[in-house]
């Protein structure tokens, strides 16, 4: 049987999630989300590599001999490699599903089927969450309450497509609203919305802004001020997320200047246009992330305060984020 870059990559990942439940060591943990991350964008097939040469997958970055062990195996027999069979046993498999969903890590995932009975079917698994969280059924587990169900509830609908969409200019006139009040206080910190609104999308999910900013505590606190807040869901030192009233969800990202570029890039997407761009990086000899551009030989991470020069050291000039579609902007742009 043919395994896309995909499916291997989910099948490394799934390792990791069942690593983090069982309480494996963090070095085995990332060392399996790094390669499930390296293999998704990898530009070449894999399986057509190791059909050709199973000793060419040694030179992909990221593969360790223990993994390329797995990777064989699964390639050779169809099945996952034998000794992952106890790490695996006791976990439900919709857990898997659920950490495809954005803020249920497998430790929450783990914690969800053990406390409350979920089909095997990972659509009616899915329906059966919502229920719950609808129902109020998941606030009283210990450790999560009523946040954590609100936020449960919402990246569910979310990733199952029923999550209400703004209008490109409600959705515009509403990040104006909210940058306009963080300016009457922070009037010199630049904010620029992110994800499909930037993109100009029909449609617009949640608001997401960015922020740069040596000192983001202050501006952290006053965004929780927010007048029309109605629920604060998370607050960190560089991130926060509130809830209006009509159930918009609202999130704020601040970075440094000096890496600012990276943070846009990273967050307005589209997913199509960034897997693209992990691709070129890798041909490049490099990996890509909010935080910047690592050298996969030296280590090193290249930080970037804007898009332009971001871009320019990948050979490419700035794209807009309009023509970020994920198609054939990488060649339209390339440097000359």
């Amino acid at each position: 049987m043919a395994y896309s870059n995909a499916q291997v990559s989910e099948y490394l990942t799934n390792i990791a999630t069942a690593y983090e439940i069982k309480h494996k060591t963090r070095f085995q943990i990332v060392a399996y989300e790094n390669a499930a991350d390296t293999i998704l964008t990898y530009p070449e097939d894999l399986y057509s590599l190791w059909l050709k040469d199973p000793k060419s997958l040694d030179n992909i970055p990221n593969i360790g001999p223990s993994i390329l062990k797995k990777i064989d195996y699964l390639f050779k027999t169809g099945k996952p490699y034998p000794a992952l069979k106890p790490v695996f046993a006791g976990i439900h498999p919709v857990v898997f599903t659920f950490t495809k969903i954005n803020s249920i890590g497998p430790l929450i995932a783990e914690k969800l089927t053990q406390n409350l009975k979920f089909p095997h079917n990972p659509t009616k698994a899915l329906d059966q969450l919502v229920i719950y969280a609808q129902k109020n059924k998941i606030k009283n587990i210990p450790t999560f309450g009523e946040k954590s169900e609100a936020m449960i509830l919402e990246n569910t609908l979310a990733f199952l497509g029923r999550k209400e969409r703004l209008p490109l200019k409600t959705a515009q006139n509403l990040a104006k609203k909210i940058i306009d009040y963080l300016k009457t206080k922070f009037p010199d910190t630049e904010f620029i919305p992110l994800g499909s609104l930037r993109r100009q999308s029909a449609t617009v999910g949640d608001i997401d802004i960015a922020a740069a900013s040596n000192t983001p505590k202050p501006i952290i606190q006053f965004f929780l001020q927010y007048p029309d807040t109605i629920q604060i869901i998370a607050s960190g030192n560089n991130k926060a997320s509130i809830r209006l009233i009509h159930d918009l969800h609202i999130d704020l990202m601040i970075k440094p200047s000096r890496s600012f570029g990276a943070l846009l890039q990273h967050f307005t997407g589209s997913r199509q246009h960034n897997i693209l761009l992990r691709k070129h990086a890798l041909k490049l000899g490099f990996s890509l992330s909010e935080y910047g551009i690592k050298d996969l030989k030296t280590k090193k991470i290249h930080r970037f305060a804007d898009e332009k020069t971001f871009y320019n050291f990948l050979h490419l000039n700035f794209i807009p984020p309009t023509d970020r579609l994920g198609e054939l902007e990488l060649e339209k742009y390339k440097l000359n």
